[in-house]
């Protein structure tokens, strides 16, 4: 229908109309268009009158912004014609189609001052009367009561009108809502003070007659002037509350169900055949109908999933999974019943929708663009609500069928579900229908509601039917939808390692384990045939965590050393394949293969003895060290060098937990010297690090073994090791003292140092300071900067340690004496000490 009314009765006209249905009012000619003119230009003035009268009571700019910019009564020229409108004489089209011109540059409207007020008013005006009429109630009499109930709503509702015909919209809209509580408001109180006798009245039929009637009411006075809206909104919200009451009378769930769907069946007839003339009471009437649809949708779940619940509580025949069934209930197969009516229903109302929208705008895809631009608007609101509802109701369906059912018959449900989806996806290749889709998907749901109730059950030989079928349709669905294929090859891949691990699990928890690392390896193998297919990656990464799932699942339970060999070595197997044919995953797939070889190994060392397993995991140190050689300079040389490090501490800890400390000692050195060779290679310099660290501890492991207490016997070889490492890489140092010497000073003479502190002795002391005096003369000769500093700190702290008990027992009149006369020498000779000090300073300075 137009949204332009008639400028005489203002009734809405129909399309390419000659004349008003209503009233016969001609429009065609001349002046008719000259009519169209006149009423553009009396629009505008309203509103500037509109926007001058907020100006003047001070509202703001904010208030006059709201209500349009001002518009002077140029407007009604030949511009503000709709098209296809001739300014001269003969026969002109009515303005049907085109809206007036400011509907598309007016702004948003927003809650204004006024409305504000109005609201406000109406809420008192409504506690004020239902006040008044608690207290003065049994003072009037039946007469007083019938004049009090009938008069305020009668003159509410007249004021309404009068309003509206006066161009006050806000006005006329707060009184008419006035009007429509006050109505509703009379009808509670005559049945709750016994008004006519109305209090015998059962309350279910006295809410059901009277909201039926209040709604007609409200929608004939809405029918009378349809620019209030308020009287609209409270026919259907009177209606709702009157199927309510019929509702009520329901006494379980699929009842409710019923009788709320046929409350939206009528809500959605009266949207299509109630006449136009009844304005919004008719068009907003889908809003209703998708809510008593909800409600259907949830009274129909809770009975079914109720019906459910009650055959599997102890006792319910459902549990035995037999063939004779009966666990099942009236209420509970009408239950589902009603959601398969919703949702096939509501599918078929979908798509008799959007066929009708395409006839008019020309396409499908128009029709779904147009859904997506406003989707919360209009008649898309409900059909969203419908579409929701229709996609719930089928799996809430399968699964109150199911549990009512039990195990065996879920499982048949699973395999006829999966010969549909089967069907679907090989008959239907390619198909880019929207409906079809949501077919299969709702096929697709059902599938895993059914897997997911067998699995509930505890019963294995129904669960492996019912993941068997999933995996078969959804292997299916990845051959035949490339769009889907990614997830569909998912899902095939994670129900056939849970239908074979259960398989396996008939036999024992080992063949369980076994058969899901077994599988998992199978569909890496797989993704690796597939590579650059979408479906890789999540094959791989089921595949991968199966594998590792089911190892450990393995250690979890304390399965034997062979089943942790087997699965280790097939996670060795699929990353080590993984590695070479996807060298994105180079790094992280080598590094996997490598630390599952290594467990595999050391298990398999521990079957044949202890000094077999710990000589298996020293030989794997060395062979990732070898292998890390051998794939330099890839990007999995550092993660195989990392890993080769940790394996070969590992096996010193080992060792020497086992009290084999020569072992030890002879592990450490070989890996020293392999690091030493390693570091050789070029731009492999860094590596000599691992190399001090391993020959440190293969000497500290053999003085530890001697009982060596002495503290030069363990830091001076860390500290030879240091130096000759510091000195190999002095050029990658850039011959800076600290970096190539002072490490290996710093360990030979700090802690001899801080010892001849303590130390009663004479050896310690006389060896530490004649070793600072030659460190500091030598970095003087080589102008190092490190062993100047370190040699000089060594030898004053040994000097000054060995002075102070001489110092304390000569006489005062010395010590302080000799300290004057060194404070006079300095004094004097100040300027040229503090220029002596500024050279030696600089000459400090200038060493490396």
């Amino acid at each position: 229908m137009s949204p332009i009314p008639c400028p005489a009765c203002s009734r809405f006209l129909p399309d390419g109309a000659a004349a008003c249905p209503g009233c016969h009012l001609s429009l065609t000619g001349p002046d008719a268009a000259r009519l169209w003119q006149v009423d553009q230009g009396l629009a505008a003035l309203q509103r500037e009158r509109t926007v001058l009268i907020a100006a003047l009571r001070g509202q703001g700019a904010d208030d006059v912004t709201q209500l349009g910019p001002q518009t002077g009564p140029t407007v009604a020229t030949t511009a503000g014609l709709p098209a296809g409108l001739p300014t001269g004489s003969g026969a002109v089209p009515p303005p049907a189609r085109p809206a007036p011109p400011v509907a598309d540059t007016a702004p948003r409207r927003s809650w204004t001052t006024q409305q504000t007020l109005l609201a406000v008013g109406v809420l008192l005006v409504l506690v004020a009367g239902s006040i008044a009429l608690a207290i003065a109630w049994f003072l009037i009499g039946i007469v007083g009561q019938l004049l009090v109930m009938g008069g305020f709503t009668a003159a509410a509702t007249v004021a309404a009108l009068v309003l509206s015909r006066r161009r006050l919209p806000s006005s006329a809209e707060a009184l008419a809502l006035v009007a429509g509580g006050l109505l509703l408001l009379d009808l509670a109180a005559a049945r709750r003070f016994g008004l006519a006798g109305l209090d015998t009245v059962d309350a279910r039929t006295y809410v059901a007659v009277t909201g039926l009637l209040a709604a007609l009411v409200l929608a004939a006075l809405h029918r009378t002037d349809r620019r209030i809206a308020g009287f609209a909104l409270l026919s259907l919200t009177a209606a709702s509350v009157g199927w309510g009451g019929v509702v009520a009378f329901a006494s379980d769930g699929a009842g409710v169900a019923a009788l709320a769907l046929l409350g939206a069946l009528l809500f959605a007839v009266v949207r299509l055949v109630v006449p136009s003339s009844f304005g919004l009471t008719a068009r907003a009437a889908t809003g209703p109908a998708a809510g008593w649809t909800a409600i259907a949708a949830a009274a129909a779940a809770a009975g079914a999933l109720g019906a459910g619940l009650d055959a599997w509580s102890p006792g319910g025949d459902a549990r035995t999974g037999g063939l004779v069934v009966d666990a099942l209930t009236a209420d509970g197969l009408a239950s589902v019943g009603l959601l398969a009516v919703l949702t096939v229903g509501g599918a078929g109302l979908l798509r008799w929708v959007v066929v009708r929208r395409a006839s008019r705008l020309g396409s499908r895809a128009a029709v779904r663009a147009d859904w997506a631009t406003r989707p919360l608007s209009g008649d898309w609101r409900a059909l969203g609500v419908v579409a929701a509802v229709a996609t719930g109701a089928g799996p809430t369906a399968v699964l109150g069928l199911a549990l009512q059912l039990g195990a065996l018959w879920s499982a048949l449900l699973a395999v006829l579900a999966g010969v549909v989806g089967t069907a679907l996806a090989v008959t239907r290749t390619r198909t880019t229908s929207i409906g079809a889709a949501w077919v299969e998907a709702q096929v697709g749901a059902a599938l895993g509601v059914l897997v997911l109730v067998c699995a509930v059950t505890g019963s294995r030989p129904a669960t492996i039917v019912a993941l068997t079928a999933a995996a078969l349709t959804a292997g299916t669905l990845a051959v035949h939808r490339a769009t889907w294929r990614p997830w569909a090859a998912t899902v095939c891949a994670v129900a056939s390692v849970a239908a074979t691990s259960l398989l396996g699990s008939v036999f024992s928890d080992t063949a369980a384990i076994l058969v899901a690392g077994c599988t998992g390896a199978a569909w890496v193998a797989v993704s690796l045939v597939r590579r650059t297919a979408p479906e890789e990656a999540p094959l791989a990464v089921v595949g991968h965590l199966a594998t590792l799932l089911a190892l450990l699942v393995a250690v979890a339970t304390g399965s034997s050393d062979t089943v942790l060999i087997v699965l280790l070595t097939t996670l060795a197997l699929t990353s080590a394949a993984t590695a070479v044919l996807r060298p994105a995953l180079r790094a992280v797939a080598s590094g996997t293969s490598a630390v599952a070889l290594v467990a595999a190994l050391w298990l398999s060392g521990g079957l044949v003895g202890p000094r077999s397993q710990w000589v298996v995991l020293a030989a794997a140190a060395l062979a990732l060290a070898a292998a890390a050689n051998q794939r330099r300079p890839h990007v999995e040389e550092p993660v195989l060098g990392i890993l080769a490090v940790l394996v070969a501490t590992a096996s010193v800890v080992v060792a020497l937990d086992r009290s084999w400390p020569h072992a030890a000692a002879l592990a450490a050195t070989t890996y020293g010297l392999v690091a030493v060779g390693y570091a050789a290679l070029p731009r492999r310099r860094a590596v000599v690090t691992v190399a001090v660290a391993a020959l440190t501890t293969a000497v500290w492991v053999e003085l530890w073994d001697a009982d060596v207490t002495t503290v030069e016997a363990f830091t001076l070889p860390m500290a030879a090791f240091l130096l000759a490492a510091g000195l190999w890489s002095h050029r990658e140092f850039g011959d800076h003292s600290w970096l190539t010497a002072g490490p290996a000073l710093a360990v030979a003479l700090v802690p001899s140092t801080l010892l001849s502190t303590v130390d009663d002795g004479l050896v310690r002391p006389l060896l530490t300071v004649a070793a600072g005096a030659a460190v500091l003369a030598l970095g003087a000769l080589r102008r190092w900067q490190a062993p100047v500093v370190l040699g000089a700190a060594a030898a004053a702290v040994v000097a000054l340690t060995q002075l102070m008990p001489y110092a304390v027992l000569l006489p005062r009149y010395l010590t302080l004496g000799a300290l004057g006369v060194a404070l006079l020498a300095i004094g004097a000779r100040y300027e040229q000490r503090r220029a002596d000090a500024r050279q030696a300073v600089s000459w400090l300075a200038s060493m490396s």
